[in-house]
């Protein structure tokens, strides 16, 4: 139930829209049952030899008319009831149409806007295809529900209503007997719907993994085609596409038993009542024009039941659709503010680490960290593969949340702070470079588009960029595909400094910047960093520890612990981690090194 109602709320601002569509539905119930009405004394009319008293149109009474004149006006009556009918028919689906349409675009609109707020937390534990096939696949489900199943739900609801008080009005006790059926069909009713939610449920999920599945072989196609891994991907996504055909065919298997079994239930209610009318004209306790009305109103009655029944299964499949976007939805977005938090305007001391700690599920990542960054510092952070780097960068921005301690920025806890006005201050360049499907230039002043061409171009220059964007045929105009493919590793390396540089922030992350450059792509790339580097804090994160030479301080981890503080060659001489880290690259030969200037 309470998807029912979350779901009508969303239907609330089309609501004078609902109310004109289940207005027609309305005029169309009541033209359905005056058609129904209709039969029996046309029927009549047609073959009576004269002109009955009893002969009466609702809402016309024709006994007036000449019968030469009602050879006419009968044809115009049917024919403008029809006519009613089809209009307030186009009226109602257009209109509820309307409605659904906006509904899922309003939820799917908000359901991405959500997926964005969620935290990066979430993503590591969701794959890209469950997302993407909420986002689609389970909104377009959402549409049975609004859209047809809703419109039909209201539309023959009212038919039947309409309909039963033309049957009962006919003659009640042939209704009873007509209706003895619907009762005894409403179990099985229930177990398939059931049954269906279960399959519906099951297909969205292996839906899910299908498109996870696909976005995994398309990305890594390189991977794919460099190992000869077609067959394998191929025959992992026909698994999963058997399984989902398999569902498919349940959720058909439900739909072909119950239609035929409401039919016979249907048959039988109406066997019994065609012999329980039979007796009675026999007896003369019926006339036959009577029960002409009453047989064409059941005839009519039949339909829209039996539609329900579909209507029954496609919201139940709407119902598990929904279920998954709202868990989605109903999945915490990130702390955006504590009570009374500030708006951060840069770095004018410094940042610091106070007994920091981080976990990640049961595992502790980083222990007790401390570490003071005065402002303008290039702090190198450097330690063996899962010592913890990464994740301490990444709770500078709020990618994670700290577990303990706090991180300071001008003696101001992070989390005091709002998670704009805190990103505002970072620029992030990492090894995984993302670039989007867009020109050069939108890539570069990604984030803020307002600037002039000018600015894009100076941090072009700066990262080192300009020279082989001028090369291109359409410039800063050229469009790169999707991740930049149709750059080379360095030129992506580089755009991406030049996004850092545009965005001029005071805090500066470099994760593994240069490390899967080749030497003269990773000369290009440093000469782009040691100009980003002016003037910001900055903390560099780097394998080839022959780059983070000449930074002020290096900070050593070892499983989640600081080891140690210094620079390059007081480390060396300690003896310590960094000198074994260092040896195990260098042994004892002298390097001649590209390094932070």
């Amino acid at each position: 139930m309470k998807i029912y109602i979350r779901l009508l709320k969303y239907i609330q601002p089309y609501i004078f829209t609902l109310f004109a569509a289940i207005f027609c539905m309305v005029i169309f119930a009541l033209t359905n049952g005056l058609m129904a009405y209709l039969i029996g004394p046309v029927m009549k009319f047609l073959f009576a030899s004269g002109v009955s008293e009893e002969i009466r149109f609702i809402p016309f009474d024709l006994l007036s008319i000449p019968r030469e004149h009602m050879v006419v006006a009968v044809p115009l009556i049917i024919f403008a009831v029809a006519l009613v009918k089809g209009i307030s028919y186009f009226g109602q689906s257009y209109l509820m149409g309307h409605v659904g349409q906006r509904v899922v675009a309003d939820i799917r609109t908000k359901l991405c806007r959500h997926i964005m707020d969620l935290p990066v937390t979430y993503f590591s534990n969701t794959t890209t295809g469950t997302l993407i096939s909420r986002v689609t696949n389970d909104t377009d489900m959402l549409q049975n529900t609004t859209v047809d199943s809703l419109a039909t739900l209201l539309r023959e609801g009212l038919t039947i209503f309409v309909l039963a008080a033309v049957v009962i009005s006919s003659d009640w006790k042939l209704s009873i007997v007509a209706f003895i059926a619907f009762p005894i069909a409403i179990y099985p009713m229930m177990r398939f719907g059931k049954k269906m939610k279960r399959v519906s449920t099951e297909r969205q999920v292996t839906m899910g993994r299908m498109t996870g599945l696909l976005h995994e072989a398309i990305s890594g196609i390189r991977v794919v085609k460099a190992f000869c891994m077609e067959m394998y991907e191929s025959m992992r996504l026909r698994d999963e596409n058997e399984r989902y055909a398999r569902l498919r065919l349940k959720a058909i298997k439900v739909r072909s038993i119950s239609s035929p079994m409401m039919e016979l239930l249907g048959v039988a209610g109406f066997a019994l009542t065609i012999w329980y009318a039979a007796y009675r004209i026999q007896s003369g306790e019926l006339r036959p024009e009577a029960f002409l009305s009453f047989f064409a109103s059941i005839l009519m009655l039949y339909r829209p039941i039996k539609a329900l029944n579909g209507v029954n299964l496609n919201i139940l499949q709407g119902v598990a659709a929904a279920e998954r976007v709202f868990q989605v939805m109903d999945t915490p977005g990130e702390e955006e503010k504590r009570e009374g938090a500030i708006e951060i305007q840069g770095v004018n001391e410094g940042i610091d680490f106070k007994d920091l700690s981080f976990k990640y599920g049961k595992e502790w990542i980083l222990k007790g960290v401390n570490l003071e960054v005065k402002k303008g510092e290039v702090i190198a952070i450097v330690g063996a593969s899962g010592a913890g780097k990464t994740t301490l960068v990444n709770l500078i921005p709020r990618f994670y949340e700290v577990t303990g301690g706090a991180i300071l920025i001008d003696g101001v806890d992070i989390r005091d702070m709002t998670i704009q006005s805190l990103r505002c201050q970072i620029a992030v360049v990492s090894q995984q470079v993302i670039l989007f499907n867009d020109t050069i230039g939108r890539n570069i002043s990604y984030g803020d588009f307002g600037k002039n061409e000018e600015d894009v171009i100076v941090a072009a220059r700066a990262a080192n960029a300009h020279g082989f964007i001028e090369k291109l045929a359409d410039g800063y105009d050229t469009l790169i595909g999707e991740g930049g493919f149709r750059l080379s590793g360095g030129e992506r390396q580089r755009i991406s400094i030049a996004r850092a540089i545009y965005k001029n922030s005071p805090l500066l992350i470099l994760d593994e910047a240069t490390s899967s450059l080749d030497t003269e792509s990773e000369f290009e790339v440093q000469k782009g960093l040691n100009n980003l580097l002016q003037g910001r804090t900055a903390f560099v994160i780097a394998h080839r520890l022959s780059t983070i030479r000449n930074a002020d301080r290096i900070v050593v981890l070892a499983e989640g612990v600081v080891k140690e503080i210094g620079k390059h060659d007081e480390l060396l001489a300690l003896g310590g981690e960094y000198s074994r880290l260092y040896s195990m690259q260098f042994g004892s030969s002298i390097c001649n090194d590209n390094v932070l200037k």
